[in-house]
């Protein structure tokens, strides 16, 4: 069974669709590049310090905490002398990703409800404390 199972998993990865995946290929990327081929995904770019860009693909029906898991593996795949004991809890603490002037803030909340679209530009923006929040209301 285990021999029928690698024998199928090569075959897979033979078809022109899957060829190109990345060698830590996940269900999640195979899963990406078949909604691609049926028109099911947004195509975002994440803009990071410098002129630094990472092309990033999410299902059209993705949440935020989707995004922030796409994010985070992108930036691992891409960023070489990345600490093995980054602590990404930390940076979801203090950061939030934003398209234009908009955040992203709820978790739980679908994409397309902040009017993410196909080939917007994301950014990391320091989330604003509760504090912060109350003293921008006031002004």
């Amino acid at each position: 069974m285990l021999t029928e199972a690698l024998d199928l998993l090569q075959d897979l990865l033979g078809d022109p669709l899957l060829s190109d995946l990345p060698e830590d290929v996940d269900a999640e990327d195979v899963r990406l590049r078949i909604a691609r081929a049926r028109g099911h995904v947004i195509d975002l770019t994440l803009l990071r310090h410098g002129n630094n860009r990472i092309k990033i693909s999410v299902l059209h029906n993705a949440k935020v905490v989707d995004l922030q898991r796409v994010v985070t593996k992108a930036i691992k795949r891409e960023t070489v002398n990345l600490p093995a004991a980054y602590s990404w809890k930390s940076l979801w603490r203090r950061y939030n990703l934003s398209v234009g002037s908009t955040q992203l803030t709820e978790s739980n909340k679908l994409l397309i409800h902040y009017g993410v679209k196909n080939n917007d530009k994301l950014r990391f923006s320091k989330r604003l404390t509760a504090k912060q929040k109350k003293h921008s209301k006031k002004h």
